[in-house]
Formats: C-alpha cells, structure tokens, sequence
C-alpha cells in the first residue's frame, strides 16, 4: 500500500490543488492519498471560506481518498507550529511513505540547503537573528536577513515565496523526527500565492475567495476550479462579507468583555498588543480598519489577523506552550472514499500513535487529556456556524458525520 501524504488548506479546492494531487500521485506512485487539512479558521488567521466539512467533501470528490483534519492550535499557527503539528499526524497515522507540496523554487536540493541552516542553527545564525529583531524587524524578516548574512542571497530568496517557506519547515520538521517519509515537491503553476486578480486556470485561492467576495458570482471563477468543486459550490450559500461582518461583531464583543491582562495573555499577543487590541476596538469601524490599526513594521497582518483567532478562541500562552511541552494531538476524520475507508481500516490497524477519532461521542470522553486540545476545535466550529448563519445544533461537531464517497467498481 504506497500512501502519499498532503497538507492543505483548500480553501477552496481549485485547479492548481487538482495539478498538484495528479502530478503528486504520478511521481510517487502512490495508490492512496492522505491529506491534512486546515479546520474553519486558516493558518493566516482568517476564516475559512467554507465549513471543514464542505471543504473535506469537495477534496473527496475532486480526487483525494481521505481528509483529516489538523487541530485549531496548529493549524491556525505560523508556518514552523502549522508544520510541526500536520507532520507529527502523517508520521504518527504511521502508513505515509511520500509527503508532496507545492513549491515556488521546485529545487529540493535548495529547499534542504535552507531547511538545514534553521533546523540546526549555527551561533552565527542565532546572533544575526537576534540582532535583526532589534531592529524591530518582524520574524519572517529577521530570518531572512539572517540567512542571508550566514547562507547567501539564493538562500534568502527561498524563504520570500510563501509556498517556499513552507516546504522548508516540511522539510524541517521532517528532518528534525527523523521521519522515514520521503519528500517531493511540485512547482508551482500559475500566478503566486499571494495574488488577489484571477488569471485564468491557474488562479490562486486569494484571487478566487476576492472574486466571489466582490462579486458573488460562480461563473466567473468557473475557469479557476475543477468541475467537482465548482458543482459543489454552486449549492452552497456563499457570503464571504457577511462572514467577517459577524466575525467583526464577535471579535469586538471578545476583546470589550476582556481585561488588558487577559488580552495579553493570548498566544499571539505580548510585548502591548493586547492592550492596542483594548484601544483600537472601539475606534475600528471593521475587521479590516482594526488590523490596519494595528499592524506594523514588527507585527505583520498575518500576525494580526492570527491574534484576532487565538484571542476569539482564547487561545492562552501557558495553554499552547502545555500542549506543545506534551505532544498532544490528535486528528478526525472529516471525508473519505472507498479507498479512503481501506486506508483508515489499515491505520486504525496498525495502532497510530495519536488518536484518530471519526465519532466524537463515542471516542472521547471528559477525562481524556486530548480534550482539551478538541475544545478549540468544538469552539471554532460553533463560532463559525454562527458567523456563517448555519444551524448551531445540526452542524455541530458532535452531529456532523464524515463524508463518505462510494466508488462503484472498486475492490
């Protein structure tokens, strides 16, 4: 059984995912496919475009054979803790034999160079990294910078493309458990990450979500997705702007109802961010006027938007950094096909090493520890069904069953 491994989003699912799952599963080989997939929140901090469990069924539809997702805490994280936790669930589901992802760069062998220098940084490294965030520049910044002065310019160059970035902390994460999966990565296709413009086929999921934000209009990204999706789409009542009009509505009650202290206490926060959350709410007109407000030289808008989720989430420092000095996770199953449900019999055979829950209800109980890693993600979903308008009850957690796809003909 040769199983390929990806770590996603989604959000939504479009042509450049389709190429990316075909020509992943060409290279390697791989007669199953596994993927990780972000929850309701993304890991840029805002939120998802569709429910997890629309996502996950889209994927499934459009040729992935099983989604499991990864919890708020990582997947709601910078780029090193978003790695860290979707690698720890393929190597500890214990059936992976190949990771693919996407890369601006397509040279293994450069992304390695880079993943080594900050897997296992120098004296050199650390004081040059030191010294750049003196200077008040943001972490990304400062690392850049960093390798730049200790690995050179070409090396730089890797860690300014976000997809870059993140097959470098893959490629970390990978190195740093001594996992036996193999890596492969994909050159990107078509306009960067970061694009909001649609560009045809191979737009990105930003132009695609600014699209329909703007317009509201499933045609015109119909070039953009692959037909599963797009069908899918089309049932779905999609109203991105209302979406963060109500998360606008349930950030500001969060940060009104909490003290400065508390505020500061926030994974994210630290060093007065809490306090300008407390200053800037009152004078922010919406979600977008309150993270200009507040992003600057130092803290990024990725940043920012990240610090609106933990604090909506109350997600705390010492919380985070328990379940980290512990190792918890733990993933549930949201999609799968036929294939997918022989894939899931063999990994609940082979007794992973974290749990791999597909009934809440029956699988986890009050005085399990990993509870309180699910809380967030029990939490996320309720917060975004009410910002999305979807029935509380019927959509919850503890109600939703994973999307099963039958594939007649398959043995």
């Amino acid at each position: 059984m040769n199983v390929l491994g990806i770590i996603a989003e989604y959000n939504p699912f479009h042509n450049g995912h389709f190429y990316h799952l075909n020509e992943s599963k060409k290279r390697s080989g791989a007669e199953f496919s596994v993927a990780v997939m972000s929850g309701n929140f993304m890991q840029r901090g805002d939120v998802a475009m569709l429910s997890k469990w629309e996502r996950a069924k889209i994927a499934v539809d459009s040729g992935i054979d099983l989604v499991l997702e990864l919890p708020f805490v990582y997947a709601c994280n910078n780029a090193e803790y978003f790695a860290k936790g979707a690698v720890q669930i393929l190597n500890d589901i214990a059936c992976v034999d190949t990771i693919s992802f996407g890369s601006e760069s397509g040279e293994m062998d450069k992304l390695y160079e880079v993943a080594h220098v900050i897997s296992y940084e120098t004296p050199e490294f650390k004081q040059m990294l030191k010294e750049s965030l003196q200077k008040g520049n943001s972490f990304p910044k400062a690392r850049a910078e960093a390798i730049r002065l200790t690995a050179g310019e070409e090396a730089e160059a890797i860690l300014n493309r976000p997809n870059n970035i993140l097959a470098v902390e893959y490629i970390k994460q990978l190195l740093m458990t001594k996992s036996k999966i193999a890596p492969i990565t994909i050159p990107r296709k078509g306009q960067d990450d970061n694009s909001i413009v649609l560009a045809g086929a191979f737009s990105s999921a930003a132009a695609i979500r600014q699209s329909l934000k703007e317009h509201g209009d499933m045609e015109r990204i119909r070039e953009s997705v692959p037909a599963a999706c797009l069908g899918n789409l089309k049932k779905l009542n999609i109203d991105i702007n209302e979406k963060l009009n109500k998360l606008f509505l349930l950030i500001c009650a969060k940060i009104l109802s909490e003290n400065e202290q508390n505020l500061e206490e926030i994974f994210s926060a630290g060093e007065g961010l809490g306090n300008k959350l407390k200053k800037e709410i009152r004078q922010s007109k919406d979600l977008e006027d309150l993270i200009s407000r507040i992003k600057s030289k130092r803290y990024t808008r990725t940043r920012i938007q990240r610090l609106l989720a933990h604090t909506l989430l109350d997600l705390g420092t010492a919380d985070f950094q328990y379940l980290l000095d512990n190792g918890l996770n733990y993933t549930r199953v949201l999609a799968f096909n036929d294939k997918g449900a022989a894939l899931l019999k063999k990994i609940k055979a082979e007794k992973p090493r974290i749990p791999v829950i597909t009934n809440i209800n029956k699988q986890v109980h009050d005085q399990d520890e990993i509870t309180r890693l699910m809380r967030y993600d029990i939490l996320a979903s309720d917060l975004y069904n009410l910002i999305s308008g979807h029935d509380i009850h019927q959509n919850s957690d503890f109600v939703v069953r994973p999307y099963h796809k039958g594939i007649t003909g398959y043995d």
